[in-house]
């Protein structure tokens, strides 16, 4: 997908309301919230937004955990043991 990234004297940054609906619900979810900026651009204040290298940033640890693969219920449990020979 393609960000929309938009510049205002010389910052790079992303609008929260600007991402699917999807993405807005997960960065409402788990974006560090000390880092969504304001920003006031002809007469508006825009209060969702995020500096592009913050939502890069969080945006591969986010896939990184989605990548990491979940071991199932019989996988959890006892692994089996090898078989043991005795004298």
């Amino acid at each position: 997908m393609r960000l929309p990234i938009e510049y205002f004297k010389g910052i790079e940054f992303v609008r929260i309301s600007s991402l699917t609906h999807d993405q807005q619900k997960q960065v409402w979810a788990s974006f560090d919230q000390e880092k969504i900026i304001k920003i006031v651009r002809e007469r508006s204040l825009l209060n969702d937004c995020i500096l592009y290298s913050d939502f890069q940033a969080w945006q591969s640890r986010t896939s990184a955990i989605k990548a990491i693969p979940s071991l199932n219920r019989k996988e959890q449990v006892n692994p089996p043991l090898g078989k043991l020979a005795f004298d």
